[in-house]
Parts: structure tokens; C-alpha cells; sequence
């Protein structure tokens, strides 16, 4: 007498499917790290126990100076001339851009201040100071 189950055929679990979706995880994570790494600067910014992080941030443009004075737009290292230049384009494309200037605590107040005058004869008036505020 044959049983129900032996009419059945065994149950298969189909595994290249399953190694392909791990290689593609895989080759994502990988990419993703990477872009995440290549997006900030390293810089030791100032503390400031009052920092607020505003709402609008994803959308700022980011200038960063290091301690020695070097200025970064964006990721690329630029002078001071040429930041002015992407500037005045990132204003022509959109005339509300904001900036989120990052300077390390050791930078010269004078190489901010540049920064900052630089932005002023281009337009832009909205720019906040990437801060550390501790408990954050």
C-alpha cells in the first residue's frame, strides 16, 4: 500500500540563487563603505557644549579647512580662488545653496575667515559651523 508521501517529490532548496544575492550584498556593503569613508573629511572640529544640528543639513554643500590652512570643497582640495569659482557656480544653480563649513580646532581663525569672505562675494549668507557637542 503506498502512502501520500510517496507520491511526492523531495523538496529542493535551490542554492545558486541564494549565492548570487549574497555576492550582490556583498559587492553593495563594499561600495557603500567606501563611498562612506570618501564623503568627510577627518578633522578634530571645535567642541561646543550649545551646538544645535539644524534640520536642513543633506543638502548643504561642504567646505572643509584643516588645520594647516588647506581648503577642501567638497572632497577635493581647492585654492582659495577656485573655491570662490565653485561657489559662484553652486549659487548660479541653486540661489538659496547653503554651505556646512567644517574647520579643525586648531585652524587659524584668519584661514576661516577667508573662507567666509569668499562665500560673502559669491552670495551665499547660509552657511553653519560643523560643530562637536558632547552627548551627541
Amino acid at each position: 500500500m503506498k502512502t501520500v508521501f510517496e507520491d511526492k517529490e523531495e523538496a529542493k532548496f535551490e542554492m545558486a540563487p541564494m549565492i548570487d544575492m549574497v555576492f550582490l550584498l556583498l559587492v553593495f556593503f563594499m561600495c557603500a563603505s567606501h563611498l562612506t569613508r570618501e564623503q568627510k573629511l577627518k578633522l578634530d572640529i571645535p567642541i561646543a557644549s550649545k551646538g544645535v544640528v539644524p534640520k536642513e543639513r543633506p543638502d548643504r554643500w561642504i567646505v572643509n579647512i584643516t588645520k594647516d590652512g588647506t581648503l577642501y570643497s567638497g572632497n577635493m582640495e581647492v585654492e582659495l580662488k577656485t573655491l570662490k569659482d565653485i561657489l559662484k557656480v553652486k549659487v548660479e544653480e541653486n540661489p538659496n545653496q547653503k554651505i556646512y563649513l567644517r574647520a579643525d580646532a586648531d585652524t587659524h581663525h584668519k584661514e576661516v575667515k577667508a573662507v567666509m569672505n569668499a562665500m560673502a562675494e559669491v552670495g551665499i549668507d547660509g552657511f553653519i559651523f560643523g560643530v562637536y557637542t558632547p552627548g551627541s
